[in-house]
């Protein structure tokens, strides 16, 4: 048992480091996305068309909404900078990228992304951004 509780408070000295992963692979992964649903294929007006698809309200003001706020998510996520608010609104964003995905798809055919990305933004939003982050110097 010993050996366990040493493990466990050795890998508790990397902690900020893992978070500082978490927050890097978010940010590709929002970036990337964002920036398809902006400038990429997708572009704003696509992406409106899908959110007139699933239900959205104003979906176009949506669209500029989800898409730039991924977009200004990833340079905060990289220097961990208002974490936890850019972890929450990520977060309500997967939220609804989640039940529509999961009303259209099923579980694993396409919510499985939403879903975890949801779960990294919790994570983030209750452990924070970590030591190795301008939040930690604020």
């Amino acid at each position: 048992m010993s050996t366990v509780v040493h493990f466990l408070s050795f890998m508790q000295d990397y902690l900020d480091w893992a978070l500082v992963i978490v927050r890097v692979v978010l940010a590709i992964v929002f970036g990337a996305h964002g920036w398809h649903k902006s400038f990429g294929k997708q572009g704003f007006q696509e992406s409106a068309h899908r959110f007139i698809e699933h239900g959205i309200p104003f979906p176009l003001f949506f669209s500029y909404v989800v898409s730039l706020s991924q977009l200004v998510a990833v340079p905060l996520l990289l220097v961990g900078l208002f974490t936890r608010w850019v972890a929450l609104v990520l977060l309500v964003e997967m939220m609804v990228a989640t039940r529509v995905k999961y009303k259209e798809n099923g579980i694993f055919d396409g919510a499985d992304l939403p879903m975890s990305d949801l779960a990294l933004c919790l994570l983030l939003m209750v452990l924070g951004p970590g030591a190795l982050a301008l939040d930690a110097l604020i």
